[in-house]
């Protein structure tokens, strides 16, 4: 960083007017003094600017340490979930590629406009929307190089600071499956592993969500199952806990 230096002020002549000699010296202090202040300014600037910068790295490094701690420790029946996703993606990307007669340059525009309109990402009824909307449906399908339906985590925010949200699939009411996957282009969470009791080589509902045409059927199949499972565990343990101390 370079450092500028204040020159002193130069002294008026001496066979001038004392008076105006004294306003012309006290004027060039002050200007040196207004100069001064603005450097000081600059490098406040200046290492604020360099704090901020050091804090994002801090939070970044954190970051990936959590993301390696979890990559380390999750699994979907001996399957690493990074692999579970990839197949994911693999599933969803030979479906939208199928459907094709779509162009970056429309889904842009489709984006764009429903940003614009302040309808994007779609937050209600989404499986109706990206089954019933045409223009939804080409995104849901359209896959190119830019355009890659893919996991990627969900953000998270002051308001959703696991960074978590009910799969659209299979969530409804208050039966609700949350995961921290969402899709690149869609912008919709969908789970990511097999509904427990599930065959773990089962298509995830993030691959369901990218192959279907119709997703309300598959959605109300995805929240049966999601429904009658967690109903059959807690029918299964209230037999098991009724079953203790009981002679048989």
């Amino acid at each position: 960083m370079s450092s500028s230096v204040i020159e002193p002020p130069e002294l008026p002549e001496m066979n001038s007017d004392p008076q105006q000699a004294l306003l012309a010296l006290v004027q060039q202090l002050k200007d040196g003094q207004a100069e001064q202040t603005a450097l000081i300014q600059k490098l406040n600037k200046t290492v604020l600017t360099s704090r901020t910068l050091i804090n994002e790295l801090i939070t970044a490094q954190t970051d990936m340490k959590e993301e390696l701690a979890k990559l380390r420790t999750s699994s979907v029946g001996g399957e690493c979930q990074v692999c579970s996703n990839k197949r994911d993606a693999a599933v969803a990307m030979s479906a939208v590629t199928a459907a094709g007669q779509t162009t970056d340059e429309l889904i842009a525009t489709l984006i764009e406009g429903r940003t614009r309109k302040n309808q994007w990402p779609v937050k209600t009824n989404a499986v109706t929307c990206f089954t019933k909307d045409a223009d939804l449906t080409k995104i849901r399908f359209h896959h190119s190089n830019h355009y890659q339906h893919i996991p990627i985590r969900i953000p998270k925010t002051e308001k959703n600071k696991d960074g978590t949200k009910p799969c659209k699939l299979c969530s409804e009411g208050k039966i609700r499956r949350k995961t921290t996957w969402m899709c690149a282009v869609c912008e919709i969470p969908l789970c990511t592993k097999p509904l427990v009791g599930e065959d773990p080589s089962s298509t995830t509902h993030f691959a369901l969500w990218h192959s279907e045409k119709d997703l309300l059927p598959t959605h109300k199949r995805c929240f049966d199952e999601l429904k009658n499972g967690r109903e059959s565990r807690k029918k299964a343990k209230l037999e098991n806990d009724g079953s203790v101390g009981v002679d048989v």
